[in-house]
């Protein structure tokens, strides 16, 4: 019910003895007395306060809406801000493991070149070797081919002298 709507009520109950509440007041069982400029004052006073206690409560709920709406910016700012924060840390992230994965790439293009480098260089080497061995064998061919050849010579001077000191003889 609306409070001036009671208050009018109880003016009229004090000021002229009648209304809504006077027939649930009939009987009374103990006696009392009202001063009734003093309840007319304090009806007044409840009225006249009213509207401050109104303007502070409307001021209240003013203040409290502002502070919701203050609150609720600064966490749609921080949630904004934490969402770019978070995007800005998985671009990074992204961006560091392409690097990382780019790196390994490269480091395994290297190891795997490298490796590649070596079995030609060792293909290299043996071939230079084979080389080598077929061209010692062969100078060992001719040293042998010459000795044979020196001690074939050596055999006929000695067969010679032998032959001459045969003679000699």
């Amino acid at each position: 019910m609306d409070v001036n709507k009671l208050l009018d009520e109880l003016e009229d109950l004090v000021e002229h003895g009648h209304g809504t509440y006077l027939s649930r007041m009939r009987f009374f069982r103990k006696a009392f007395f009202l001063d009734i400029d003093d309840v007319l004052d304090l009806a007044h006073q409840v009225r006249a306060s009213l509207p401050q206690q109104i303007q502070r409560a409307d001021q209240i709920t003013r203040d409290k809406d502002r502070i919701l709406s203050e609150a609720r910016e600064q966490a749609d700012r921080m949630v904004t801000e934490a969402a770019e924060q978070a995007e800005l840390t998985i671009r990074q992230a992204q961006e560091e493991s392409r690097l990382l994965v780019s790196s390994h790439e490269v480091t395994r293009q290297a190891q795997q070149e490298g490796q590649r480098i070596i079995e030609m260089a060792r293909q290299e080497a043996d071939a230079i070797r084979q080389g080598a061995l077929e061209y010692a064998r062969g100078i060992l061919d001719r040293v042998n081919q010459s000795v044979d050849s020196v001690a074939q010579h050596v055999a006929q001077v000695q067969s010679v002298a032998h032959q001459a000191r045969e003679e000699l003889k």
